[in-house]
C-alpha cells in the first residue's frame, strides 16, 4: 500500500484533476456568474419580468356614472385588450386597478385623465438561472450547488500547486494576488 502510495506522481494528479474538475464547473461557473449580475442590479430592472408601460389620455368624463365592469371594459378598449380580469380595486377614490389573468395590468389615474397598461413578460432563461441562483428550487439543487462550491474551493487550492518554479505561490507576486483575493472582499464588509 505504501509503496503503491509513494508511486503517485501527485503533481501530475492535481493537474489532471484541476483540468477535469475545472471543465465540470464552467456550466456551473456561467449560471452562477450571469444570474449573480442580475441580481445585483435588481434595484436597476426586473432580471425576471421585461416590464413595458403604456399611458394614454382618455375622456373619462361619464366614467364616475359606470359600475367597474363598465370602466373596465373602457380601460381595456382604450389599448384594445381582451384579456380576461383576475380582479381589480379602488386604491382610493382617484385610483382604479385592474389585473389581468396573464399578470399584466390597467390603471386608470382619475385626476390626471389617464389609463397606463403595464405588459409584463417573463425573461423565461433569466428567470430560471436566478430561481437556481437564488436556491427557490430546494430539494436536490442543495446538493449540486454545495458540491460545486466544494469543487470551486478544491479548485482554489489545487491552483497554489499547479506552478512550480519562480511563478510558484511562494514568490511575492503570487502571495500579492491571493492577499488581495482576501483584503478586497475584507474591504467591502468593512464599508458596510
Amino acid at each position: 500500500m505504501i509503496k503503491w502510495f509513494k508511486g503517485i506522481n501527485w503533481y501530475r494528479l492535481n493537474r489532471n484533476l484541476h483540468r477535469d474538475i475545472g471543465y465540470f464547473c464552467i456550466g456551473f461557473s456561467i449560471i452562477f456568474a450571469v444570474s449573480g449580475i442580475a441580481v445585483n442590479h435588481i434595484a436597476d430592472w426586473n432580471p425576471n419580468y421585461a416590464v413595458e408601460k403604456q399611458t394614454k389620455q382618455v375622456d373619462d368624463s361619464d366614467w364616475l356614472a359606470l359600475d367597474d365592469q363598465q370602466i373596465i371594459q373602457r380601460m381595456q378598449n382604450s389599448f384594445g385588450l381582451t384579456q380576461t380580469v383576475k380582479s381589480s380595486f379602488w386604491q382610493n377614490k382617484n385610483q382604479f386597478e385592474v389585473f389581468l389573468d396573464d399578470g399584466d395590468t390597467l390603471f386608470w389615474d382619475r385626476r390626471h385623465h389617464q389609463v397606463s397598461y403595464q405588459d409584463i413578460e417573463p425573461r423565461v432563461i433569466l428567470q430560471a438561472l436566478n430561481k437556481l441562483h437564488l436556491n427557490e428550487t430546494r430539494n436536490a439543487w442543495v446538493y449540486f450547488s454545495d458540491l460545486f462550491a466544494g469543487m470551486l474551493i478544491f479548485l482554489a487550492l489545487s491552483a497554489l500547486f499547479m506552478v512550480k518554479g519562480k511563478h510558484g505561490p511562494a514568490k511575492p507576486k503570487s502571495i500579492l494576488l491571493m492577499s488581495l483575493g482576501v483584503f478586497i472582499p475584507a474591504f467591502f464588509l468593512f464599508l458596510s
